[in-house]
């Protein structure tokens, strides 16, 4: 299903194995349709991206302002060779002893609070919030979390059912009862706006409302679990 009628690309373009609709037709066949796309109707095609921007197969170029994960920059060139270096010499997991590692960690602590000492790497932002969320448990014993309104946290299991951007879309009822969900701090649509007085404590009063709804159920809350930036409905 190539398609053939395309030259290949040169000039730092990446080469197109589909046209955008034989792309589309293959997602459609073979990706779950719950692994959503931006702009359905029109789906952006990314096939290279340099520094802050992005190219889609007719080389125009977007400002990225929606990627969490090329911190430094898409194709930084001091990664990339990082990353060809290591991979060339080991690939392998952290139960065998390696100076990388641990050089890592005391390089990574030196610029924290002397009690954030310990590391535990991870390879993904679920994974990271997962942990966070047994961490909390295991510590306190206790098993509620505050969440704020449209936060997502991830799509394990564990973190759709603290994620209220993806939990209020399940068939199945949605909230758990050990969720408590908080108005999301938004003082340019929230319910405490920039013409409000004092909204950083009519945001945290909320917060310690549901804290005292859920200790007269009996309930304790294990941890609150705030995202930087919010997904938005």
């Amino acid at each position: 299903e190539t398609d053939s009628s395309r030259a290949p690309e040169t000039g730092g373009m990446a080469t197109e194995l589909f046209n955008k609709q034989q792309t589309i037709q293959l997602r459609h066949r073979h990706i779950g349709p719950s692994c959503k796309v931006f702009f359905s109707k029109d789906p952006l095609k990314i096939i290279r991206a340099q520094g802050q921007y992005m190219y889609d197969e007719n080389d125009t170029k977007f400002l990225d302002c929606i990627n969490n994960v090329a911190h430094v920059g898409h194709s930084h060139p001091d990664v990339v060779q990082a990353a060809v270096r290591q991979m060339e010499l080991l690939n392998t997991n952290s139960r065998f002893l390696h100076d990388n590692l641990v050089q890592y960690a005391k390089q990574l602590t030196a610029t924290l609070s002397p009690k954030l000492s310990v590391c535990y790497f991870v390879n993904s932002g679920s994974e990271a919030n997962d942990l966070a969320l047994r961490l909390a448990r295991q510590y306190t014993g206790h098993q509620d979390i505050i969440t704020l309104d449209h936060a997502y946290h991830g799509h394990l299991t564990s973190l759709i059912d603290i994620s209220p951007y993806k939990f209020r879309e399940l068939p199945s009822g949605g909230q758990k009862e050990f969720v408590h969900v908080a108005p999301s701090p938004d003082i340019y649509r929230g319910r405490y706006r920039e013409d409000h007085p004092d909204p950083a404590s009519a945001y945290a009063g909320e917060v310690n409302l549901l804290i005292q709804e859920a200790q007269k159920k009996g309930r304790k809350v294990a941890m609150m679990l705030v995202s930087r930036r919010e997904s938005k409905s």
